[in-house]
């Protein structure tokens, strides 16, 4: 009987033994994937807010466009920026919610390793966010910079999604 105890007490130790480099090494493979999952989270909540970012330039573009040329909104640019913020009420509210989402994924990943491409990214957002979301300008600045913004963006979530 007592043989039986050590021979099942020392496979017990080796079974334990064989689990344990397997437990450590899966929990070291969590931590790093939820870093990732982090820096995607991020990607991710960016990506959403330019797509209502874009829709919002757009629309400011095009009230803008036909306050100016087809004399419409009283010619009143006043006029034709609020309608276009007031067409795009729920644009605007999402990107104010997902503002404070993205600035605390960006506190949690703007040291991954994937800095440089994250950094880029909010970097990018943050300008073209403070563009839609104040406009100011004439309309020729404008209608410039909402293309140089636009791609700028595009560009860094591109550069980020390829190293993802």
């Amino acid at each position: 009987m007592k043989h039986l105890k050590t021979k099942l007490f020392t496979c017990l130790l080796m079974a334990i033994s064989l689990c344990l480099p397997i437990f450590f090494s899966t929990a070291c493979d969590g931590s790093s994937s939820n870093g990732a999952a982090s820096v995607s989270d991020f990607y991710d909540a960016v990506a959403e807010s330019q797509i209502c970012l874009d829709e919002i330039a757009d629309e400011t573009y095009s009230c803008w466009y036909d306050a100016i040329y087809n004399n419409k909104y009283s010619k009143d640019i006043n006029i034709a920026i609020a309608t276009a913020r007031a067409n795009n009420r729920e644009n605007l509210n999402f990107i104010e919610e997902n503002e404070t989402k993205i600035q605390s994924l960006y506190k949690e990943v703007r040291d991954s390793e994937l800095k440089d491409e994250v950094k880029a990214v909010m970097s990018a957002y943050s300008d073209y966010y403070e563009f839609v979301v104040n406009v100011s300008g004439s309309f020729n600045s404008f209608s410039a910079n909402k293309e140089t913004y636009k791609k700028a963006l595009a560009t860094a979530l591109k550069n980020l999604a390829m190293e993802l």
